[in-house]
């Protein structure tokens, strides 16, 4: 009895004595830490921005930037533009609480597809990201055309509806042409237009007959023709891509302005294969002259060809004149397109004709068919 005591008691001493030993529970959890959240950083302002605060009166707008941090006030296409509002709240509402319902207005004109990108309601500011819109053109043209420099202040504001813009005392310099971009151009379109030149002076690129030495043959009105037009279309397409960064330029009368050249070319050079080939000690024509070449033909200046390279050089100088001042390619009329058809035709009726002309060698005439033999009677 006393053994089981003992023993019992044993038990529970060993029992007290590991419960007072630590239990291992490997590495300590390291203790907690209170985080403490950071505010959110503030969107990036210019130096010097105004802080307008609200007053309760009707909302306006009185600050407005980009986000170039070396030239913040210069926004161009497809540039981020910033519009600082004060009682935007006020705006906010009046737009029922819809951001992309603010419209953008530059120079007193409203851009209905350049929608707002994002508000802060909390400074009171509006952004947008300026991108050409077909609903727009109208406005576009305005602000794009006819540009004096590569870049010129403009008015904006902001409007709860496409009828009435708030009062602003804001503006910034808008960017019509990126100058680094231009003067590439220019520079490439000055290269390509020497070498053009060049191969016209130094090349059959231009000539057409059957004069061994290609750069003594004469000039050609069809090739001339489609080769100005190709240049033009050329140098009008890279313009506009580098300005309105837009691929999709060319349009339908432009395209049969450059049918007209190219059948007008393919007609010429068919009529002029049929031609007889001189005899082998005979060169074939040789060139007079840029002018005299386009405008002669066996017998002198003849009015088909002077019609053709007049209305060709008026149509140039339309495009040209309406791609500075809209930067886009001219549309047409139908009346314009069938002058400038009736034009080619002319000239390729009367080119068959220079054709028979330029079968007899120049003092010959066609010598009159011998008569046949007539048997005597016996």
């Amino acid at each position: 009895m006393r053994s089981m005591i003992v023993a019992v008691l044993s038990l529970l001493m060993g029992a007290a004595l590991l419960a007072q030993q630590p239990v291992a529970t490997g590495t300590p959890a390291p203790p907690i830490k209170a985080t403490v959240s950071k505010p959110p950083t503030p969107p990036w302002e210019p130096e010097g921005t105004p802080i307008v605060p609200d007053d309760g009166g009707p909302p306006r707008v009185y600050f407005a930037h980009g986000y170039d941090k070396d030239t913040p006030n210069l926004v161009g296409l497809d540039d981020r533009l910033s519009i600082h509002v004060q009682n935007f709240g006020t705006l906010l509402k009046q737009a029922n609480g819809n951001c992309k319902a603010i419209v953008l207005f530059i120079e007193g004109m409203p851009l209905k597809g350049d929608k707002a990108e994002s508000c802060d309601t909390v400074n009171g500011h509006v952004r947008y990201r300026l991108l050409r819109d077909k609903t727009d053109d109208d406005a576009w043209h305005l602000l794009l055309g006819s540009p004096h420099g590569y870049a010129h202040t403009v008015d904006v504001s902001v409007g709860s509806d496409t009828q009435f813009a708030i009062p602003s005392s804001a503006t910034f310099n808008f960017e019509v042409i990126p100058a680094v971009q231009f003067r590439i151009y220019i520079g490439l379109i000055a290269l390509a237009l020497a070498v053009l030149i060049h191969l016209c002076r130094t090349t059959s690129l231009v000539r057409s007959g059957t004069h061994p030495v290609p750069n003594e043959r004469p000039y050609s009105l069809s090739l001339f023709q489609m080769t100005f037009w190709f240049f033009l279309v050329i140098a009008a397409y890279v313009f506009m891509w580098l300005i309105n960064d837009e691929l999709d330029t060319i349009t339908d009368s432009v395209l049969g302005l450059i049918g007209i050249g190219a059948a007008t070319a393919l007609g010429a050079a068919l009529i002029d294969k049929n031609k007889t080939a001189p005899m082998p000690d005979e060169p074939g024509g040789k060139s007079e002259g840029f002018l005299n070449d386009v405008l002669s033909d066996p017998t002198g200046i003849s009015l088909h060809r002077f019609q053709m390279f007049v209305w060709t050089l008026v149509l140039g100088v339309i495009f040209i004149g309406s791609v500075y001042k809209n930067l886009e390619m001219p549309e047409f009329s139908a009346t314009l397109l069938g002058l400038m058809g009736i034009s080619s035709g002319t000239y390729l009726g009367f080119k068959v004709p220079e054709k028979q002309g330029s079968d007899t060698p120049p003092g010959a005439t066609n010598p009159s068919p011998e008569p046949e033999p007539t048997e005597k009677p016996a």
